[in-house]
């Protein structure tokens, strides 16, 4: 897929790794619309993208619904031709919950239901628009998890990668995965900085190369 002029859409933008997205692919010359239900955060990225190009655009969501959802779809196919191209499915950092902490279970347990339920909400509602303008695009789910043993987000964008490019396929319709490398206790100050490079160094290249399907890369 060329990336210039393509309509990509960031979830949950307003992270330190969605921005970084948002202006490498600004930098390729797309049209970026960064979503996200923290108002905060998603003006700091939009201010900081303005600076980049006038081709960024904000979608501040009320909740993680499909009803609130369905809106920002609706409006994309009116201003843009043909609608979504690149989904940018990110699925933010959390805390490790703590065995020995006060951590709430049942808090973080809610809190990994409902990123799970935005990305599959978000990549219904983008496939079904791309099936309906009968384009090739493209779903990239994206781990910014930065733990040192990020199994539960691991297992999700394999699992949601894997299963969706497989029933996307025959619409041509192509899905991949990217996870970050594990961090360790001795790990250097620009590891950081280093991992989100490599992150978003791969989500380019599954837009662009048209025979990625159905795999997730590893970052090192």
């Amino acid at each position: 897929m060329n990336i210039q002029n393509s309509v990509v859409v960031i979830t949950s933008a307003g992270s330190h790794l969605g921005q970084n997205l948002a202006q490498h692919f600004l930098s390729l010359n797309a049209y970026v619309i960064l979503v996200d239900n923290n108002e905060i955060t998603l003006n700091r990225t939009i201010h900081q993208c303005q600076q980049y190009s006038s081709k960024v655009f904000q979608y501040l969501l009320d909740d993680h619904s499909f009803e609130s959802v369905q809106p920002l779809f609706s409006s994309i196919n009116h201003h843009f031709d043909k609608g979504i191209d690149v989904l940018i499915n990110l699925y933010p950092s959390l805390p490790s919950p703590s065995l020995m902490g006060d951590s709430n279970l049942e808090q973080y347990s809610g809190q990994v239901s409902n990123i799970a339920t935005t990305m599959l909400c978000f990549s219904k509602l983008a496939a079904k628009q791309m099936l309906n303008n009968e384009k090739k695009g493209v779903i990239v789910n994206l781990s910014g998890q930065e733990q040192i043993d990020p199994h539960h987000s691991s297992s999700l964008i394999s699992e949601f990668t894997q299963s969706w490019a497989k029933e996307l396929m025959p619409f041509n319709i192509r899905v991949g995965g990217i996870l970050p490398s594990t961090f360790r206790h001795n790990s250097q100050p620009n590891n950081w900085a280093h991992n989100h490079d490599e992150l978003i160094r791969n989500a380019e290249y599954i837009v662009e190369n048209d025979y990625f399907n159905g795999r997730v890369l590893d970052c090192y």
